[in-house]
């Protein structure tokens, strides 16, 4: 099979770790040139890799046949819309939006024009993982919860990321917590949130079948390093993930990866996680974004009121 020549937009930490290393190792794919809003750092990047770097995005569409993104998710909603109508398929980043109306607006660019995506959920890449959603599909769920605990907003890579500081754990971590419950219990039909997406988060899932997921979310925990459990609980007794014991990025999840974009691209068919699946979650994630906004008014109005009976 001819290597996909894929263009990548984006030089931050991301893009230089995982995008360009995984493109360029091939053999499916060909890492066909870099363009970045920070000129420098993308000089940078496609030196490292002795490719070209495009000062100018509409290039890079041009002179590939399909684009990566590392980027912040609203700049990557726009640009991934200009390159589906330019007919290029696209390897997305996690959320495909920062707000439902751009996501709508990629996922019908996409169907418009007919290409192939595909999500970098890496989770959903890793063998681990996938054997755990092998198990639960054949397993009946009653119920199940899912902990992800840690203190990335405190202390780590995220503070120079500014959209990631803003929005907190409902952006970032959410889509990957939502994603593997959703696969593992079927649809999400219902959602409530309580707490602070700046703080500690907990929503509550009810799934396609009747089964009831909980999940807590939290970035606020120095010390605790990363916490990422799922619990799932039925009549025949119950299954566990707990990433401590899973390669946190192997050469597998890479190869699998890479692997599947380029046999989409070639084939025309859809990969299972590509925009659509973007677009479910980004629909649950605005619900969760009212339920807490929600929550959060009837706290101040209760509030207000004991203050008034004072």
């Amino acid at each position: 099979m001819r290597p996909v020549e894929v263009g990548l937009a984006g030089a931050g930490p991301w893009a230089a770790n995982f995008h360009a290393p995984v493109l360029a190792q091939g053999p499916e794919t060909r890492l066909a040139g870099v363009w970045a809003r920070r000129a420098a750092a993308g000089e940078e990047l496609a030196a490292r890799f002795g490719v070209p770097f495009y000062a100018d995005y509409a290039e890079l569409v041009e002179r590939s046949e399909a684009v990566a993104f590392a980027l912040p998710p609203d700049v990557q909603a726009g640009l991934a819309t200009a390159a589906a109508r330019a007919g290029r398929a696209l390897l997305l980043d996690k959320p495909i939006a920062l707000d439902l109306a751009a996501a709508e607006e990629l996922a019908a660019a996409v169907a418009a024009a007919g290409v192939v995506t595909q999500l970098v959920m890496t989770n959903r890449y890793r063998p681990a993982v996938r054997a755990f959603l092998d198990r639960a599909r054949g397993m009946r769920v009653l119920g199940a919860r899912a902990c992800v605990v840690n203190g990335e907003f405190v202390a780590g890579p995220f503070l120079d990321s500014p959209w990631r500081m803003r929005l907190g754990v409902l952006y970032n971590n959410a889509p990957h917590t939502l994603d593997l419950i959703d696969a593992a219990l079927g649809p999400i039909t219902g959602l409530d949130a309580a707490g602070d997406r700046d703080g500690f988060l907990a929503l509550t899932c009810r799934h396609e079948g009747g089964a009831v997921s909980q999940l807590s979310l939290c970035g606020h925990v120095p010390g605790l390093g990363k916490r990422t459990v799922f619990e799932l609980y039925g009549p025949d007794g119950e299954l566990t993930l707990d990433f401590a014991a899973v390669p946190p990025d192997s050469a597998p999840t890479r190869a699998a990866l890479r692997a599947e974009f380029a046999a989409a691209v070639r084939s025309g068919r859809p990969h299972s996680i590509d925009v659509r699946r973007g677009l479910h979650l980004q629909r649950l994630i605005a619900r969760a974004e009212a339920a807490v906004q929600q929550a959060a008014q009837e706290t101040a109005q209760q509030a207000a009121q004991e203050a008034v009976i004072r």
